[in-house]
């Protein structure tokens, strides 16, 4: 909560120093920002938030589930070996006989 307000923050700073400056007004100020604005730039500040959130959270489960996947890979390929092993072993002792 408190990231989310510190980008509003700053994110409204940034707004009013680009406005300032992009868009004089006749006399050389900067035109106010209302109310509505802030609001807006509150809003897209907390949406861009939760994004990033999402993001940090997608990118820490996806590392967790490929381990998963290849702990399971191995577990296969290591009753395969067995397998095969038990085969080889099993065609041997008939070639004997």
């Amino acid at each position: 909560m408190r990231r989310t307000a510190l980008a509003a923050v700053l994110t409204l700073g940034l707004t009013c120093q680009a406005i300032g400056q992009t868009s004089p007004t006749p006399s050389g100020d900067a035109a106010p920002v209302s109310r509505s604005e802030i609001r807006e730039l509150i809003e897209a500040a907390q949406a861009t938030a939760k994004a990033s959130r999402e993001n940090v959270d997608y990118s820490r489960v996806v590392p967790d589930l490929l381990y998963q996947i290849l702990a399971k890979l191995d577990k296969i390929e290591d009753k395969l070996d067995k397998v095969e092993t038990t085969l080889k072993a099993g065609q041997t002792t008939s070639r004997k006989r």
